[in-house]
């Protein structure tokens, strides 16, 4: 099982770097364009064609890869309660329960998602000011979610047979970090 475990690691290593690249070059590309855009409009009472509907598919595609990586990472948002009230062995059960009905609804999404991609793609439908087919607005869901899917069930194996499950961080003030009381009027000792 660590075997293959490791497989999958090594196979979605690759992937993880490439999809670093996109998400950091689609952060870039949105961040000028809307920038150009921004300086043209005020400055220049001109607006770029296809600025926003450029800006508003990386945003959808950087929505979909980033939460792969996240995935990865272990690192969404989770509710931890019930994680800090149990012990290392339920919590083992929990977080793998928790990955592999992630990996169910994800692949169930990515399932979903393929089909109504492919349906737009065969459709032909352009989008409005990019002259590209407007299926690109739909592809990060199938593409994005099976790749979430494939992340939850390793997340899920690694808990569930090898006992590796990461509980989360703390973000919370420690207890013995109480803020001191300000010095006001109504604080001060006369």
């Amino acid at each position: 099982m660590r075997r293959s475990l490791a497989l999958i690691d090594a196979a979605l290593g690759p992937i993880d770097f490439v999809v670093r690249w996109l998400v950091g070059g689609a952060l870039l590309v949105i961040t000028f364009d809307l920038f150009v855009n921004s300086v043209a409009r005020y400055l220049f009472a001109v607006s770029l064609f296809g600025s926003e509907e450029l800006a508003r598919l990386l945003v959808i595609w950087l929505t979909f890869l980033g939460s792969y990586l996240l995935v990865r990472r272990n690192g969404h948002i989770t509710i931890d309660v019930a994680a800090r009230l149990v012990g290392d062995r339920p919590y083992r059960w929990m977080s793998a329960f928790a990955a592999f009905a992630g990996a169910l609804t994800c692949g169930y999404l990515a399932w979903l998602g393929y089909f109504y991609a492919r349906g737009i793609f065969a459709s032909g439908q352009v989008m409005t000011t990019l002259s590209a087919p407007a299926g690109l607005y739909y592809l990060p869901v199938p593409i994005g979610s099976g790749l979430m899917a494939i992340a939850f069930l390793q997340l899920g194996l690694r808990a569930a047979m090898l006992g590796e499950a990461e509980r989360p961080a703390g973000f919370a003030l420690a207890e013995a970090e109480t803020p001191e009381p300000l010095a006001g009027p109504a604080n001060r000792r006369a």
